[in-house]
């Protein structure tokens, strides 16, 4: 077993029966932290063991970089839940934890003899956290949904975008990401009042939801003035360029301004005369020649590199910021600094850089303790400790296909 170290959540126990993304990464920020986590997963494996990419793009369940992302600090078992034996098994484990974390449809565990209400009666302290598009109740709670579906019904994919285009989503699973850590700052809550109190509860946490609540002003504009709020031009308030732009080595991002900064783009450019031009001098009439100033602009840009063109946007107080690259990002200097990318070597995969903390705590710091879990790396050691099952009833429930 790896050695201990104090975390923040150190003798805090959670079983994570969640496959995928939103549950496995939920119960990741909590073993990161100190908390003991067992994942318990289908004798097949978890489907995210077969998403790439994979080390030296060899194609192997226990190389898939998701799921040896998604599963550090956690101790890794098999088992069949469909089975009645495995569900049994399953009960004494849930007996065992503090909270359980899954992302399985409504009423599927229920279904199985594993649902809060059942859990509850053995082990009134249970935090069961469960993550699903939308809820554990209402007219679309059974719907099955991907990602992209769940976004789509958020009302921010219609926001984003130029408004003579089709709507753009955001980059690839930030939805099961922002999912993942509201789930696990519920549960962190729910925990602190089973600990205060006693009792556990159950954490229903909707996709959809937890998006909306990561609101943005036009959402709030609809609220308050009941009008729908679409796609805005790339140039904001005050004549201010906003949105994606090319420069000479890749693409600089520019948030939306105001007067002000319009004002210190042109300074930037080294060109404030453009501020004297009456196309350009005051917020109202920016808006009719919003083309001939890009004009400017996109020359200015695209005869300097990102690293130019966001040192002296920075010195003038321009909002805008380079877009790196997937590979650029491993050498960006600031995350150099702070060492943010780890190395963890696990015995099949060798040696890979994983993603490090999302937050730095000085007392009890976030570490990887111990790779992601081989498939049924524990078997023996969990159920053996908590549950007193040996090796040669092991045995037979792998030979029966419950582990």
């Amino acid at each position: 077993m790896a050695d201990t170290v104090e975390g923040a959540l150190s003798g805090i126990r959670v079983l994570d029966l969640g496959c995928g993304i939103t549950a496995p990464h939920c119960a990741k920020m909590l073993g990161d932290y100190g908390a003991d986590v067992i994942k318990v997963e289908p004798p097949q494996g978890d489907p995210a063991r077969r998403y790439g990419p994979f080390p030296h793009d060899e194609p192997h369940p226990e190389k898939g970089g998701l799921f040896l992302h998604l599963n550090t600090n956690k101790r890794g078992v098999t088992l069949d839940l469909t089975t009645r034996t495995g569900a049994s098994l399953c009960r004494g484990l849930a007996a065992w934890a503090d909270v359980l974390v899954e992302n399985h449809a409504p009423g599927y565990l229920a279904s199985l003899g594993l649902g809060y209400d059942s859990l509850k009666a053995l082990n009134p302290r249970l935090v069961m956290t469960s993550i699903t598009p939308f809820g554990q109740w209402g007219p679309h709670s059974g719907w099955q949904a991907t990602e992209m579906v769940a976004f789509a019904m958020t009302s921010r994919l219609f926001a984003h975008g130029q408004p003579d285009r089709e709507p753009l989503r955001y980059a690839p699973d930030v939805v099961s990401f922002q999912a993942a850590v509201t789930a696990a700052t519920a549960t962190l809550g729910a925990l602190w009042w089973a600990q205060d109190g006693g009792q556990g509860q159950w954490v229903d946490v909707s996709m959809q939801e937890a998006m909306i609540n990561n609101v943005d002003s036009r959402t709030l504009i609809t609220t308050y003035s009941g009008r729908s709020i679409g796609r805005r031009d790339r140039i904001a308030g005050g004549g201010y360029p906003s949105g994606v732009y090319p420069c000479g080595d890749g693409f600089m991002l520019f948030a939306a301004g105001g007067d002000r900064f319009f004002r210190r783009l042109c300074r930037a450019m080294g060109r404030p005369e453009l501020l004297q031009d009456p196309r350009w001098a005051t917020p109202d009439v920016r808006a009719p020649h919003k083309d001939e100033f890009e004009a400017e602009f996109l020359v200015w840009l695209v005869e300097r590199d990102r690293a130019e063109v966001f040192r002296v946007c920075q010195a003038e107080g321009v909002m805008c910021a380079p877009i790196l690259t997937t590979d650029e990002v491993f050498r960006d200097p600031q995350l150099v600094a702070r060492e943010y990318f780890q190395q963890v070597v696990h015995p099949v995969a060798g040696e890979v850089l994983l993603p490090g903390p999302p937050f730095r705590m000085a007392e009890t710091p976030w570490r990887v303790a111990r790779p992601a879990p081989q498939l049924g790396e524990h078997n023996l050691e969990v159920y053996g400790e908590l549950l007193g099952i040996d090796r040669e009833d092991l045995v037979r429930l792998r030979a029966t296909g419950v582990v």
